[in-house]
């Protein structure tokens, strides 16, 4: 029998849940399998108080919300806010308690928060190894990053997974601060210099959403030295945008390359460039 992985049992979850008329079955496959993956209950709670809010479960929803904090999980008070499956839930003063304790955390956890770096060897070693950075995005972290990006370990690659030090929420992170971002992957990739003997020549930056979006910036912008990018699915401001074409422009010369992933149904992501050739 084939084992359920944790992107394959999101994937089925996000296929029952984009159906309207199949969320109680989404919840019903997400209440039979979320044991299967105690790493990551954060998200797994999260996922089953939302739903249970949308089926009109609301005294349901609040003792999951309750149950996760006794755990010691958190979730992100902005998003709780702003998240409209929770709605039914907004006027009630327990869930206003929950996420006051949410912000509480948040706080503590602020004053803790640090940029991190996964690294995982190659499985076979040369003299001078190539070089993958894989940045997660929005509202997650390393560790759920690397399992995405860890094929290149058998193809002779150092893969190197930066987390953000800009929390939002437990086990979530942004790379809003572009200023910030960039300086903690350059910093990341001296301590790599130091610690193996990387080839410059073959130093890429790959990501996804917002961090596949800086990883095209560092790349363009040669604040890495890297020679190219591999993403998926890419967010750039429209200010970002704008800059774009100067940016291309110079590469013709330089000889970089990057390749961009997406979705067809993306509209974000296929939203109309300006005067920009990807």
């Amino acid at each position: 029998m084939k084992v359920l992985t944790f992107q394959e049992f999101t994937r089925q979850l996000s296929e029952l849940y984009d159906k309207k008329q199949e969320i109680t079955q989404a919840f019903e496959f997400l209440q039979q399998e979320y044991l299967r993956f105690p790493e990551h209950a954060d998200q797994t709670y999260y996922w089953r108080i939302f739903m249970a809010a949308r089926l009109g479960k609301q005294s349901l929803a609040l003792q999951l919300f309750q149950e996760a904090l006794d755990h010691g999980y958190w979730f992100s008070p902005d998003q709780l806010e702003k998240d409209e499956d929770l709605i039914s839930l907004h006027p009630l003063p327990a869930f206003q308690k929950m996420v006051e304790i949410c912000r509480q955390r948040l706080a503590e956890a602020h004053a803790n928060a640090r940029p991190e770096l996964l690294v995982r060897e190659p499985a076979k070693h040369a003299d001078s190894l190539p070089l993958l950075i894989a940045l997660h995005g929005n509202w997650s972290d390393a560790r759920s990053t690397q399992e995405a990006w860890s094929d290149v370990t058998t193809r002779g690659w150092l893969l190197a997974v930066p987390q953000s030090s800009q929390m939002i929420g437990l086990n979530s992170y942004t790379w809003d601060d572009r200023q910030q971002g960039s300086h903690e992957v350059f910093t990341h990739l001296a301590v790599l210099n130091r610690t193996h003997t990387i080839d410059p020549e073959r130093v890429v930056l790959g990501g996804f959403s917002m961090g596949a979006g800086l990883a095209i910036l560092l790349t363009l912008r040669q604040s890495t030295k890297a020679c190219g990018f591999v993403v998926l699915a890419p967010y750039l401001s429209e200010a970002e945008l704008e800059t774009l074409s100067d940016l291309l422009d110079r590469q013709k010369i330089m000889g970089r390359r990057g390749y961009i992933m997406v979705g067809e149904e993306d509209t974000r992501c296929l939203r109309p460039y300006p005067k920009t050739q990807w």
